[in-house]
């Protein structure tokens, strides 16, 4: 937790700094020293966010996918590099990275829970916890636990909607966390669940949308999910199971 608050506060430095600094600039005062234009791109802030999401529980996956879109991008525009070329040499990366889950993939499955089935579109999960990466893609999941203890699900350029009527939350701690760029995600709880956000928002939206009527059970305070994450152009609506 510590690691967390100290990563999150140098981040918040160095974002504090470069505006500080770009700022400056955009005024005409004179800077003693010289800092590249690339410093302040796009780039920059996916290889920062990827570092700092890298670093924290439960959001490496999503570090990982935004610090080697930055980087490829980065050095297309420093070294000149093709977007031909990134394809040619990334294909024997993602083979090898392919090759590694393939032989280590006990420790994942263990962790996360196995797959119970498929059907139209939609997957059955019957673990304790749930690992969902959707980018350029999206997907629906049915969620079936007797102690649901929470995981991660990050969405880039894509969606998914996670459907928890059939679901039972574990007496501890249950923590969500989500990532989402450019995307949306849609969790549709039964109605005694007490939902907590803790989320960091870039032009980007949560909203509890549960129908409240006179018959819906009132939120069970032992029954919580916690939601933690990172949304950028992207909304997270709860809705009714």
């Amino acid at each position: 937790m510590k690691s967390t608050r100290l990563l999150r506060t140098l981040v918040g430095l160095l974002f504090i700094l470069a505006g500080a600094i770009l700022f400056i600039r955009l005024t005409g005062i004179i800077i003693p020293f010289n800092i590249p234009s690339y410093f302040f791109s796009w780039q920059m802030i996916l290889i920062v966010l990827g570092l700092f999401f890298l670093f924290s529980e439960g959001n490496r996956n999503t570090g990982l996918v935004l610090l080697i879109i930055g980087l490829a991008f980065l050095f297309r525009d420093i070294f000149g590099i093709g977007l031909l070329a990134m394809i040619k040499y990334a294909i024997p990366v993602l083979l090898v990275i392919a090759g590694v889950l393939l032989i280590f993939p006990a420790s994942r499955s263990k962790k996360k829970g196995r797959w119970e089935k498929k059907w139209g579109g939609r997957s059955t999960e019957t673990g304790n916890y749930i690992n969902a990466v959707h980018i350029l893609s999206g997907g629906s999941r049915l969620i079936r636990s007797e102690e649901f203890r929470g995981g991660e699900v990050v969405c880039i350029l894509g969606g998914t909607d996670l459907h928890f009527r059939e679901c039972k939350l574990s007496p501890a701690e249950n923590v969500l966390n989500v990532s989402c760029i450019f995307g949306g995600i849609e969790l549709f709880v039964p109605s005694d669940w007490t939902i907590r956000t803790d989320t960091t928002t870039i032009l980007a939206g949560v909203s509890d949308k549960r129908i409240k009527t006179s018959f819906n059970t009132a939120a069970d305070p032992e029954k919580q999910l916690i939601i933690k994450g990172f949304l950028m152009f992207a909304g997270l609506e709860i809705k009714s199971a």
